[in-house]
């Protein structure tokens, strides 16, 4: 799972969102969102043809 936090956004992206939402969203605390890996191909793929 990737996460990403307030802290790894830019100064302009955290200011839109303080803007958007306000303030104490606890986005310090808690991901923005959370992006999971994709699953890995073992090599066993059908021919769908």
């Amino acid at each position: 799972m990737i996460e990403i936090y307030f802290s790894d956004l830019t100064q302009e992206k955290q200011q839109e969102i303080l803007e958007a939402f306000g303030d104490n969203g606890n986005f310090d605390v808690y991901p923005i969102v959370s992006i999971p890996e994709p699953e890995i191909d073992d090599g066993m793929t059908q021919n769908l043809q």
